[in-house]
C-alpha cells in the first residue's frame, strides 16, 4: 500500500525527529565530523586526527614520568640548567625504572617458563 504524498511530506520530520531523540547528540557529531571531512578534505582531516594522537602519546609520556620519576626530582630533570641537571635527574629516574622493570620482568620470566614447561 503507498501512502499519499500529503502523509509521506508529515512522516519523513517526525522520522528525522524520532531518530534524534533516539540517537542522542552522537548525531549530531556524527553531522558535524562529516561535515568537516566535506569541507576540509581527508587530508587535513587526518593531520587533526595524528595531531590528536601525539597530544594523546605526550599526556601518557606525562603519566609514565609521574610514576617513574618522584615529584622533588621533576623540576631538575625539566631545568635547562645544563647537563649535570640532567644527569640528577636520570640518577633519579634510573633506580625507579630499573626497579619496576625488574618487578614486571621477573612475574613475566616465571609466567614464560611455566607456559614453555607446560
Amino acid at each position: 500500500m503507498k501512502l499519499p504524498t500529503e502523509i509521506d511530506r508529515y512522516l519523513k520530520p517526525l522520522v528525522v525527529v524520532l531518530i534524534v531523540l533516539w540517537c542522542g547528540p552522537e548525531v549530531f557529531a556524527v553531522i558535524e565530523l562529516t561535515a568537516l571531512l566535506e569541507l576540509l578534505g581527508a587530508t587535513l582531516f587526518l593531520f587533526a586526527f595524528s595531531t590528536s594522537f601525539k597530544a594523546l602519546a605526550l599526556s601518557i609520556l606525562d603519566g609514565v614520568g609521574r610514576v617513574l620519576v618522584p615529584l622533588e626530582w621533576r623540576p631538575l630533570i625539566n631545568a635547562s640548567a645544563g647537563f649535570g641537571a640532567v644527569l640528577v635527574g636520570l640518577r633519579a629516574v634510573l633506580p625507579n625504572a630499573l626497579v619496576l622493570f625488574i618487578l614486571c620482568f621477573i612475574p613475566f620470566a616465571i609466567l614464560s617458563d611455566l607456559l614453555r614447561n607446560a
